[in-house]
């Protein structure tokens, strides 16, 4: 597709006009794209409102002062991204098959591949990182129809194109795509500046499902989430020295596989940094439940070897609670962690050693606000990053009944990268534990991911002819196997390689149960 700069900054994408960001966040608008077109803007955000986990693993996140953000690990090592910017070259939306609003003759000078597909960029984008609203990059018009997928193309300026130069009046290094710019802190030495700089190229493709609806008659926003808190981070969630990420050092690939799986796209039309889908999944669950009570022990893990305590999640029409309680706890105070997010403490005090908190919705002056999910995930009672007591809610009152026992077993199906590959994925949970399986074979030797919904939990490691692996998680945590701290039931798990997935199936929620 031919790119001509026009006047007063736009840039002209076959006969369609769109409005790109300058450097400082500022917007040009579009121009007005007629009856047969719609406002469509496109935002960032630094991934933290569009999920609970911020990152993988049993660690903790911060915000600083608005523009930065402090990680922590569970060896106590920090760090503080003060900056982080890429460069994108083009972000391409694609229509849905049969989407009868393509007309290409009407439209002087165009073919159906240009019908069918819309682009934008370059752009430099600088992603917020205090959690607050996307920040929008790219405002254009958009043909009506139905659109299915857009691909994300992050790659360094090419000098000897035509577009415009997005890094005039910057000083981000012109034979980069990426620019993170912070501190780290070791637990045992001293702060030290950081400037890690990457010439990657990642090209995602994310596809809306249902398609993405342009309308005269709605305005339309897509957010990328970007989640920054994965990028520095080894599989066991400790957090990897920026300094000793170099050019063909043993942290580059782990660095740069990480960022390539940290993008994620969604519509966004309320542009809170959510996926509209899923709020509106979320909201229709809420009206077809019923009251809902549940009930679970905090399993102790060993540095106070007297405490105990429990959580309680109670449900009906008109509010929710989500609370925990701890006795015989050591004096002091501890953090509530959910989802390796702190929502809250105990201040432990007294001879009992007893604590609570209780969140509520809706707000309630004296107790914090309940604007998090708690069933399926893993709730925490820590102190300096160190759990005491900690369990996984279960998603409904009857998953941890006496006797109850579930055995999910599925196929992984074959991707195409490897036409040889084949796998399957096994859940099996009792009273007290639960197992999760994955296995491969006749899969072509080397080191790929395991991801559960877009998070990556764990690693095979594929050797020998047979090319197998496997990697089982385990609740409660067992020595040699990762931990079981997610809820593998209706989530998508995939086998991939640098951002290319080989194996992939979604978990069914039910499977063959004697209750």
């Amino acid at each position: 597709m031919h790119l001509l700069r026009s006047p007063g900054g736009l840039l002209v994408l076959g006969g369609l006009l769109l409005g790109l960001a300058a450097c400082d966040g500022s917007t040009v608008a579009g121009p007005d794209g007629g009856e047969d077109s719609a406002p469509v803007s496109m935002a960032f955000s630094d991934g933290t409102a569009s999920t609970s986990a911020t990152s993988s693993g049993t660690a903790s996140t911060r915000k600083a002062v608005s523009g930065q953000r402090t990680l922590i690990d569970p060896d106590g090592n920090q760090l503080r991204l003060d900056r982080v910017e890429m460069v994108v070259r083009e972000i391409e939306l694609n229509r849905a098959d049969g989407d009868e609003n393509c007309a290409p003759e009407d439209r002087l000078g165009a073919d159906e591949d240009e019908c069918a597909e819309v682009k934008s960029g370059p752009v430099l984008v600088s992603l917020p990182l205090d959690g607050d609203a996307p920040a929008v990059v790219v405002d254009t018009t958009l043909p009506t129809g139905r659109w299915e997928e857009v691909e994300f193309d992050v790659h360094k300026p090419e000098p000897e194109s035509s577009t415009p130069d997005v890094l005039e009046g910057t000083d981000f290094p012109a034979e980069a795509s990426i620019r993170v710019q912070g501190r780290y802190t070791p637990a045992d030495g001293s702060a030290r500046d950081f400037t890690y700089t990457s010439d990657l190229n990642a090209e995602r493709e994310i596809e809306f499902e249902p398609p993405l609806e342009v309308t005269a008659d709605n305005t339309n926003n897509v957010t990328f989430s970007v989640h920054v808190d994965a990028w520095f981070r080894r599989a066991d969630s400790t957090l990897v020295n920026p300094t000793q990420v170099t050019d063909g050092g043993s942290f580059e690939e782990l660095v740069e596989e990480n960022i390539e799986s940290s993008i994620e796209g969604f519509e966004d039309d309320d542009r809170d940094g959510r996926d509209d889908e899923e709020e509106e999944n979320e909201e229709d669950e809420e009206e077809d439940e019923n009251e809902i009570e549940i009930e679970t022990a905090l399993e102790n893990v060993g540095p106070d070897s007297d405490a105990a305590g429990e959580v309680e999640f109670e449900k009906d029409a008109n509010e929710t609670k989500f609370k925990i309680e701890v006795e015989d706890l050591t004096t002091g105070t501890y953090d509530v962690v959910m989802a390796d997010t702190t929502r809250g403490e105990l201040d432990v005090t007294g001879d009992e050693g007893e604590a609570e908190v209780e969140f509520r919705r809706p707000s309630e002056e004296g107790h914090p606000p309940l604007n998090f999910d708690p069933r399926g995930r893993r709730v925490e009672v820590q102190q300096g990053g160190t759990p005491y007591l900690e369990t996984v809610v279960p998603t409904d009152e009857n998953e941890d009944g006496e006797d109850n026992e579930v055995e999910i077993e599925v196929d992984l199906n074959n991707t195409g990268p490897d036409s040889d590959a084949a796998g399957e994925v096994e859940f099996e949970k009792e009273a007290d534990k639960a197992a999760f399986t994955v296995e491969v074979g006749d899969l072509t030797t080397g080191t790929y991911d395991v991801v559960m919904a877009d998070t990556t939990r764990g690693e095979l490691d594929v050797r020998g002819d047979d090319g197998e692996a496997e990697i089982e998680f385990r609740r409660p945590s067992e020595e040699g196997h990762p931990p079981l701290d997610f809820n593998p039931r209706g989530q998508r798990v995939a086998v991939q390689r640098n951002g290319t997935p080989y194996l992939e199936e979604t978990m069914p929620t039910t499977g063959d149960q004697d209750e």
